[in-house]
């Protein structure tokens, strides 16, 4: 949504709204004063009959060029930004100033409105004074009821001027709302709205009917007037006051309700919108009362939405890369039976793993490879790539596995260096023709290996740190014999034995090897999916912590297959 570009009569019709302002409360007053049950009243249309009526538009007319004088002078700064915003750069200092003066201005030209008739009061009340003859009564009448011109005055003035800045001005100057965070301002939240409002609607025509029945008291006091003519005088000022509040009272409330009612009914409209899974709607924000700063937080939302949007969408991305590094089946081996799943806790993960053939190796030979990077995420889906990369690319050159894995953790150590990050892994040879298995563990935990014959089990273990912590750390090999048919060997992650229910328990090692144990008789698809299926029960419903990565290998009769 491009901004509002600033257009050149804007604050024309602030000059109107206020002079609206002032009018309105000089008419009222007169209307008041016409009905109004005091002997000044009546020696008042006489001085303006005989023609004294020529003070009124010098009265006008001064108060008019006070209002102008001081309005301007307090627009100032808004007025400089709009001139400049046409064709030069705008300095921070007269930005920051004019922001701040345009929320101020409600508030600031109804203080100024009030002042400058408190000032006029004090100049043409002794001026009457000199023209009419007045009593004490009436000499402290006058002065009240120019007083309450500018109270009227500047009730409205209030009123109209904030809803012109909020439709007109603030677009211009906050076109991506944030009027909250805006520094020096007074915030016109709704509560002093609305009791700016009922101070309008009620202080006012209370302090009039107050303070007219006590000048027309303290005046009668001294003359003889009928209470029957004195008490109709007073109904009729009454009835009058209460039709001329009514009609500002609901004006000014229909301002007000509809400051408040806008923001709600906009607001309303980008919910439904985003509701619908349009994410790139904005609320219009145009004030910094409560309304504003919800506004600014439901913009913030979608924005925060969006994003998450789009990363949800790059990790999609990713989660389709790194489930296409890993196999997409099992290889086929002549005397071997193959079952492997990773189970990623985030889209994308840490752990590894894959099956390497090298090409010095027979046909019934298998490198297979397991690996888990410390966190997960998209950070340690990426060490793995690269851990991933360095393997495939080294286990096809000379060197038995000890080396290899040696020269990975050398060129590993390099990309960890500033992330702090590492590798665990076990590389694992399984050599038919010779019988035997051939080890290096990095960091890892060992291979679980089960002799059904026996029925013993045997951990793989061996030394050798995390891979990216040590550059200059040799890796051994290990080496052990008598492979034969029904042998099991499982390999996996800690994200399957320190796996946690919702008693905080851990799962552990116990149950895959009571699981290998009871159905050693399966083949490895099946002694996988009871672990696994274990593993979720054991959970029930909580979700992993970490990856899970389960690699089981069954030797089997090599005339078999």
């Amino acid at each position: 949504m491009e901004p509002p570009k600033p257009a050149e009569n804007s604050l024309s019709g602030l000059y109107i709204r206020n002079y609206a302002a002032n009018l309105s409360g000089q008419l009222i007053i007169a209307l008041l004063n016409f009905w109004t049950p005091l002997e000044f009243i009546t020696v008042w249309k006489k001085f303006i009959a005989d023609g004294g009526w020529i003070l009124i538009p010098i009265f006008i007319l001064s108060a008019a060029i006070l209002a102008t004088i001081f309005q301007y002078c307090v627009q100032r700064p808004i007025s400089d930004y709009l001139k400049r915003s046409n064709n030069s750069v705008i300095g921070p200092n007269l930005e920051a100033k004019a922001k701040k003066r345009l929320l101020n201005l409600p508030i600031l030209i109804g203080v100024i409105n009030l002042a400058m008739w408190f000032g006029l009061d004090i100049i043409f009340t002794p001026l009457l004074h000199s023209l009419i003859s007045m009593t004490k009564s009436s000499l402290f009448y006058n002065f009240f009821r120019i007083l309450m011109v500018g109270m009227i005055a500047s009730f409205i003035s209030f009123f109209l001027i904030d809803e012109y800045v909020r439709e007109k001005l603030v677009p211009v100057f906050f076109p991506r709302g944030q009027l909250a965070a805006q520094p020096g301002t007074l915030k016109i939240s709704i509560l002093r709205r609305i009791r700016i409002l009922f101070g309008a609607g009620t202080n006012a025509p209370m302090v009039l009917l107050v303070g007219t029945i006590g000048f027309a008291v303290w005046e009668v006091s001294s003359a003889d007037i009928p209470a029957k003519e004195f008490g109709l005088n007073i109904l009729i000022f009454a009835i009058l006051l209460y039709i001329i509040f009514v009609t500002v009272a609901l004006i000014l409330n229909f301002l007000v309700g509809k400051s408040i009612l806008k923001p709600i009914k906009e607001m309303m409209r980008v919910v439904g919108r985003v509701r619908d899974g349009d994410l790139h709607q904005k609320v219009r924000v145009i004030t910094n009362d409560e309304l504003g700063i919800l506004g600014d937080g439901l913009n913030e939302m979608t924005d925060g939405l969006l994003e998450r949007q789009r990363m949800q969408q790059d990790l999609n991305l990713a989660k389709e890369f790194q489930q296409a590094l890993l196999p997409r089946e099992n290889p086929k081996v002549n005397g071997l039976d193959i079952a492997a799943q990773t189970v990623y806790c985030d889209e994308t993960g840490g752990d590894c793993y894959d099956f390497i053939k090298s090409a010095e190796q027979g046909k019934d030979q298998l490198n297979v490879v397991v690996g888990d990077v410390s966190g997960h995420g998209i950070p340690a889906a990426l060490l793995m790539a690269t851990g991933r990369a360095l393997l495939r690319q080294r286990s096809v050159l000379d060197g038995n596995i000890g080396q290899i894995v040696t020269d990975v953790n050398r060129q590993l150590c390099i990309d960890c260096e500033e992330s702090s990050g590492f590798m665990t892994l076990f590389y694992l040879t399984i050599d038919q023709d010779n019988k035997i298995l051939r080890w290096v563990r990095a960091g890892h935990d060992p291979g679980i290996f089960y002799n059904p014959q026996k029925g013993e089990f045997e951990e793989l273990h061996g030394e050798g740190m995390a891979l990216g912590v040590n550059d200059s750390h040799e890796y051994e090999e290990y080496t052990r014999g008598g492979l034969a048919a029904g042998q099991i060997i499982v390999l996996g992650t800690d994200g399957v034995w320190e796996a946690r229910n919702s008693k905080a328990e851990m799962f552990g090692k116990g149950p895959i090897y009571r699981i290998i144990h009871q159905y050693a008789d399966e083949d490895a698809k099946g002694i996988l999916t009871a672990c696994l299926y274990s593993l979720e029960k054991f959970q029930d419903g909580v979700p992993p912590e970490d990856d899970i990565t389960l690699i089981v290998i069954k030797i089997i009769d090599r005339k078999q297959n």
